[in-house]
């Protein structure tokens, strides 16, 4: 974990990403620098590894210079970080923003042509139907971009005057009166109903959100013409 914001990000949160030797590293260094007290149940927890892993990445700080440890007890002990230490994290921390940094740049030009055609339409208060994982994919983008969706569509009675992705979860009938400028579908499975639906309601200006074979994003504008 390592802070954003103010909060902490937990590599556990995203299932592709795997935690690095080095990204323990530096999650282990930092909870020292913040906490010099703190225990090894404590910083296993905290890594997300079990007890007998920390200690072997502490000796192992120990032998390169990084920390040494102070106290005659567990209940006195404390790790101090050493000059050696403080360069290694600061060069882990700079490694580990470089990284989220090229990440951010593909994950934004994988996007880019999705957010392009949503405000050459001149659209930035569309509405989502489908509050489920692709709707809570497609919320993250748009607000990444500085968009924010007024608020979900969904056909389940159960999400209906709820709220998801702290947006309220409208029923079509509701929905199709409020001022919105576009509709995404944001779904796979269902995408060909949720089409008709919005058709059937009044709904314009409908586009769904695709994901080609090649990985490429897109909005696929619905000809109201022809599916009408």
């Amino acid at each position: 974990m390592i802070e954003k914001g103010g909060t902490l990000l937990n590599l556990n949160d995203f299932s592709f990403f795997n935690p690095s030797p080095d990204f323990r590293e530096m999650n282990i260094l930092r909870a020292i620098t913040e906490n010099p007290k703190i225990s090894q149940d404590r910083l296993a927890k905290y890594v997300g590894v079990v007890p007998s892993m920390i200690n072997r990445y502490i000796s192992d700080f120990e032998e390169k210079g990084y920390i040494k440890k102070e106290g005659e007890n567990k209940r006195t002990m404390r790790y101090i970080l050493l000059q050696k230490g403080k360069f290694r994290l600061q060069f882990l921390i700079i490694s580990y923003l470089r990284e989220v940094a090229n990440l951010y740049s593909q994950s934004r030009e994988t996007f880019g042509k999705l957010l392009d055609r949503l405000l050459s339409e001149g659209s930035e208060k569309p509405l989502l139907y489908g509050a489920g994982i692709i709707g809570s994919i497609v919320v993250d983008v748009l607000r990444t971009e500085g968009i924010e969706p007024i608020g979900f569509v969904d056909d389940s009675p159960a999400k209906q005057d709820g709220v998801f992705h702290d947006l309220k979860v409208y029923s079509i009938d509701k929905a199709k009166n409020l001022n919105y400028d576009a509709v995404i579908i944001a779904s796979f499975k269902h995408a060909q109903e949720m089409v008709r639906k919005a058709i059937e309601n009044g709904m314009k200006n409908i586009m769904i959100f695709e994901i080609s074979d090649f990985g490429n994003v897109s909005l696929k504008k619905i000809d109201i013409g022809k599916n009408g």
